[in-house]
């Protein structure tokens, strides 16, 4: 009976947490999608309303986790908990060195661009969790599971644990759940919020100390309207709800001439996020449409209100370094399909898009790779075979360098390129599965071939 009340506290108090924690960010995430998706929230894109939805799954997912582990037998939590101990473990450590190392790097400019160095430097890592966390995890879910499978069976308790009766893979089962979860996890931060830390991450280290608390100037181009925005005093990326000052608008033909049709010069521009338009003030307009039969018509007005699309996040971000690694998977999807820019640039969108998706499973296919490479029934060290896995973990980020550039330079299809690295690690596991688990090692194997036995 206490056992039992123990174990709901437990859920509830999981369930409590999920909840607070969407209850802070979802509605978050709702509002900077205002400020961020062109158009009336009713009138986003399925890919851009994932946003919220995913974010609400990522809070539940703690929870997900504790219900799986109070379904479990007594054995199966035993594994459970040595993966999860080991893999946040793993995990607290390399995230650590990371920031301290990244901190490291950019603290004099901290100490130089800002008024308030330690507090700058606070909200930036915390919004930088999600880009580091995306940088590590899969590695941190495989050596969480090397560390726990390599003490189980240096202390024999795997093997009783096969004396039970269960199959190897059964008896890791546990792993491969949570090590799905953490891959979900991993998913979700690639989706939007590991790319756009990464854009963050440019505005800030990137921006200078002005006095007037402005960003330098900005050229937006809107391909999707043929607009050009040119703001000379925009606002800042941490108050973009701040007047967009001195800045003109060209509107351009969207078909085949693409000619100047009119100019906008406003002293100021705001942007009102109830009905998503733009308030110009001292707005002087020039249509050019006719300028070569007669002089172009000027208008002027104190007050211009205009149902302009874009939104002052897609003007403030730097759109002109084409980075796609700042760039959500949403706005890929929608680059995609709407075919913008070059024939390279959509050859690099679709790559991309299928590597996020790709490196999910790429999770999944390094901890099958953990598992022979940990596991020994024969009195000898697993370190062999983990420095083994270590060293293919590491050789998969150069694959993962050397496949997508073939995609993105059109040579290969780009799932093919996305996909070719998995295929190779999911065989290597494979192999390494019926090799070292047949009580074998892989130098053994090698050298009874070489003696010519089977």
């Amino acid at each position: 009976m206490a056992t039992s009340l123990k174990n709901i506290l437990l859920l509830l108090l999981f369930l409590a947490g999920g909840t607070a924690l969407a209850l802070v960010l979802v509605p978050g995430e709702l509002e900077q999608m205002r400020w961020e998706v062109a158009g009336m929230p009713e009138s986003y894109p399925l890919e851009q309303k994932l946003r919220p939805l995913l974010l609400l799954v990522l809070c539940y997912i703690p929870t997900l986790g504790i219900v799986a582990y109070l379904m479990m037998g007594t054995m199966d939590r035993y594994m459970s908990r040595c993966f999860i101990n080991y893999f946040l473990l793993c995990t607290a450590i390399l995230l650590l060195i990371y920031m301290l190392a990244d901190f490291t790097d950019n603290m004099e400019r901290f100490r130089t661009r800002f008024d308030d160095p330690l507090r700058q430097a606070l909200v930036f890592y915390v919004s930088q969790l999600p880009m580091f966390l995306y940088q590590i995890l899969p590695y941190t879910i495989m050596l969480g599971a090397l560390w726990s499978l390599s003490k189980l069976s240096g202390t024999s308790e795997l093997t009783g644990m096969l004396q039970s009766g269960r199959s190897l893979i059964r008896v890791c089962l546990p792993v491969f759940l949570y090590g799905t979860l953490a891959s979900m996890v991993y998913g979700i931060f690639g989706f939007h919020w590991a790319p756009n830390g990464s854009l963050y991450r440019q505005m800030i280290l990137k921006q200078e100390k002005l006095d007037d608390d402005k960003a330098s100037p900005i050229i937006y181009h809107s391909d999707a309207y043929a607009r050009i925005w040119n703001v000379n005093r925009p606002a800042t990326f941490q108050n973009p709800g701040a007047p967009m000052c001195d800045l003109t608008i060209e509107q351009f033909d969207k078909g085949q001439s693409g000619k100047l049709l009119f100019q906008i010069i406003a002293e100021s521009a705001t942007w009102n996020k109830e009905d998503a338009t733009w308030t110009l003030h001292n707005a002087y307009t020039r249509r050019l449409a006719s300028a070569k039969e007669r002089p172009p018509d000027e208008e002027f007005a104190d007050v211009l209100v205009l149902p302009l699309e874009e939104k002052p996040y897609q003007i403030i971000a730097p759109t002109q370094d084409n980075r796609i690694d700042a760039m959500g998977t949403s706005v890929l999807y929608d680059l995609i399909k709407s075919g913008s820019g070059s024939l390279q640039d959509r050859y690099r969108y679709r790559t991309e898009w299928h590597v996020r998706l790709a490196r999910i499973f790429s999770c999944l296919v390094l901890v099958l790779l953990a598992l022979p490479s940990a596991i020994t029934f024969q009195r000898r060290s697993p370190m062999k075979g983990i420095g083994i896995a270590v060293l293919l973990a590491a050789f998969m980020l150069f694959l993962y360098r050397v496949f997508p550039a073939l995609g993105e330079s059109g040579l290969v299809q780009a799932w093919i390129s996305a996909w070719i690295p998995n295929l190779i690690y999911l065989l290597i596991a494979l192999y390494f599965i019926h090799k070292n688990l047949a009580h074998r090692s892989l130098t053994e194997w090698v050298r009874a071939k070489l003696h010519g036995a089977p």
